[in-house]
């Protein structure tokens, strides 16, 4: 199977999970065939509020968790802190660089190494009236990170993470309130002609070129589209427009 197939796969498989125990398998298998040895999907909070449908889904080493429990570790991340100023993905190892750490930060990374996870590559997830979300996907201790399958690893990424959002919102509970729910927003002509442009690599200045409209014009299609769903960034609108239907994965492949 080519990394096409399998991430188109992953797409399929995904959009189809209704619980977390789906999830977990499917990204059981998919993670590990992509190099790493771990993933977590989770919400940025520490004090959660009780109507809140948070997403917490992850397989890291026990003695890792229990740190986090007993030294109070989450609140002060440093991967969670860097996304908060990040809307594109980043390594581990590029954390210093993104943010001044506090000792207890650079605690938090050494009793990390020491827990067996060594580096990692996190997809900062930022959906407006949200808290900031990320998909974390990491290798154990003395591992590299596969370099050559980190374009994939974000896709999965933001796949696995809405895929999750939805499954964390249809709780028995929920499932008669979300049937009332309106439909998916629909785009324009022209704005999935931008949406699938920008899914394969298109900047607006080439979206433009390719449609032969003005930059501004095609600027203005994307950003329409990005409010119609509610979302903050280019990568989220594809993944949204996937999701519901509105694109096929092969219209995202190169011509």
């Amino acid at each position: 199977m080519s990394r096409f197939d399998e991430v188109a796969h992953f797409v399929s498989a995904a959009n189809r999970v209704t619980g977390f125990d789906e999830l977990r398998t499917l990204l059981d298998g998919f993670v590990r065939s992509l190099g790493f040895d771990y993933y977590a999907l989770v919400h940025h909070a520490g004090m959660v509020r009780a109507n809140e449908k948070l997403v917490r889904l992850h397989d890291f080493p026990e003695d890792w968790e229990g740190l986090i429990r007993d030294r109070g570790y989450f609140c002060d991340d440093p991967v969670h802190v860097a996304c908060q100023s990040s809307f594109v993905p980043f390594t581990w190892q590029d954390v210093p660089n993104m943010i001044a750490l506090s000792q207890k930060q650079r605690e938090i990374l050494d009793a990390a190494r020491l827990a067996g996870l060594g580096n990692g590559f996190t997809v900062p997830i930022h959906v407006p009236g949200e808290r900031i979300a990320s998909c974390t996907f990491s290798i154990k201790t003395g591992k590299e990170i596969p370099k050559d399958v980190l374009p994939i690893a974000q896709y999965m990424g933001c796949f696995a993470f809405e895929a999750a959002r939805r499954v964390a919102e249809t709780t028995p509970a929920e499932k008669s309130r979300l049937r009332r729910l309106p439909s998916p927003p629909k785009l324009t002509r022209r704005q999935l002609d931008c949406v699938v442009l920008a899914g394969q690599g298109k900047s607006d200045r080439d979206i433009a070129q390719i449609l032969d409209i003005g930059y501004e014009t095609a600027h203005q299609h994307m950003e329409d589209a990005k409010r119609k769903y509610g979302v903050a960034t280019r990568m989220q609108l594809i993944v949204r427009a996937l999701f519901d239907n509105h694109v096929a994965f092969a219209d995202l492949m190169p011509n």
